[in-house]
């Protein structure tokens, strides 16, 4: 093997290495999202919970309260993956 081959094996390797390291931080980004969006979904929830508790609760606010949880779910299903 030649010195040109195996700079050409070296370069190639650092490509792939760094095409792990950014499927990584996409990865990480992904999930802090995920986090961030089942955040924002609970205190939704939490919201509408008081408002129907106190009286102030729209007339739909069970289904509201079943859709939240089912996004929920499947938020936190992703990230277990």
């Amino acid at each position: 093997m030649g010195l040109l081959d195996k700079a050409k094996d070296a370069a190639k390797t650092v490509g792939d290495k760094a095409q792990e390291g950014i499927k990584a931080g996409q990865e990480k980004i992904d999930e802090t999202k995920t986090k961030k969006k089942v955040s924002d979904l609970k205190e939704d929830l939490g919201g509408i919970v008081y408002q129907q508790r106190t009286g102030a609760g729209s007339a739909d606010a069970d289904a509201e309260i079943d859709r939240i949880v089912r996004e929920i779910t499947a938020a936190e299903a992703s990230l277990a993956e």
